[in-house]
């Protein structure tokens, strides 16, 4: 069955599409409905917006204790690089003695699963600093960027990182 326009005759004489009419209607009503929850969203967004603003201005803080490999060799005076492996044995025994170590000696922190350090993983130790390669947790002693000392020995590690933290 098809359906057939109904038109009205307005009492000024004029006739009305009554489809057109409710088309009206419904426009200007999907608009008011979107406009109130436009500004309602608004409203919160912004609340929002200016607490995460202020709270990132007062408490910015950059961290130096962990580095990636390529800025292991780009500082200055005498140092630590201690290389390791998120699922290291060790770590949790390393990290009992890194906060002692750090108030006498600095020392860094390299996340070898790192995707910025997948370059330096090789299957053999090369402490050559145009080329370096590491294997597995390693403590490196730098002074100006060149290594000084390494220590590959997990348990040789774990000495020099006690006997550090006694200094």
């Amino acid at each position: 069955m098809k359906k057939q326009k109904v038109n009205i005759i307005n009492n000024n004489g004029s006739i009305e599409n009554k489809d057109y009419r409710n088309l009206i209607i419904l426009v200007v009503v999907i608009s008011a409905i979107f406009l109130v929850f436009y500004l309602l969203t608004s409203m919160f967004t912004k609340k929002n917006n200016d607490n995460i603003f202020k709270n990132d201005l007062n408490n910015t803080e950059i961290q130096y204790k962990e580095i990636i490999i390529g800025d292991m060799f780009n500082k200055e005076g005498t140092y630590y690089a201690l290389l390791l492996e998120k699922d290291e044995p060790y770590k949790v025994a390393f990290d009992s003695y890194i906060n002692q170590v750090r108030e006498n000696h600095t020392l860094y922190t390299v996340d070898l699963t790192s995707g910025f350090n997948k370059k330096y993983i090789s299957d053999e130790y090369n402490y050559d600093e145009d080329n370096f390669k590491t294997k597995g947790t390693l403590l490196l002693k730098l002074k100006d960027g060149k290594i000084v000392n390494h220590y590959n020995d997990k348990d040789e590690i774990l000495n020099k990182i006690k006997e550090l933290s006694e200094d």
